[in-house]
């Protein structure tokens, strides 16, 4: 298991099928440890076989959503790439609920379809970075 921040609430430290009651902050902790020790591919099958609660651009908190774990997991993974350490993570504005809306119109992310597997962005420009399913699992 990663390495737990100093002064972390002990819920950064549940066991990894314990997925109940997470705050966003615990969710992106989750995401980050696993990303640094199995990759984003292993994550991103952990959180779809966990299936936790998730906070939605509105800020409320919905029933698990595939294409809303698949950004998060991408923005986290980006990040951990970049050589930001946890606390940077957590406060990073890519990882915040509403930055969600810079890659996909509201319509679409609050769609069924979106909830129930990963669409693709529907703003994203030629050329620049989208959310993705993790190229391990493209490979699979």
């Amino acid at each position: 298991m990663g390495a737990i921040l100093a002064g972390s609430p002990p819920s950064t430290q549940r066991a990894s099928g314990d997925t109940g009651s997470m705050t966003h902050l615990d969710l992106l902790t989750t995401i980050a440890h696993r990303v640094r020790e199995d990759g984003a591919a292993a994550a991103l099958a952990s959180l779809r076989a966990e299936r936790p609660q998730l906070t939605a651009p509105d800020l409320t908190v919905v029933e698990y959503h595939d294409t809303l774990a698949v950004f998060y997991v991408w923005a986290v993974d980006r990040l951990v790439d970049a050589g930001l350490d946890d606390v940077h993570v957590l406060w990073h504005p890519l990882t915040d609920p509403r930055s969600v809306l810079a890659w996909y119109d509201d319509a679409t992310i609050s769609s069924a379809a979106a909830a129930v597997r990963f669409v693709p962005s529907t703003r994203v420009l030629p050329g620049e970075p989208a959310p993705g399913e993790a190229r391990e699992l493209l490979a699979a």
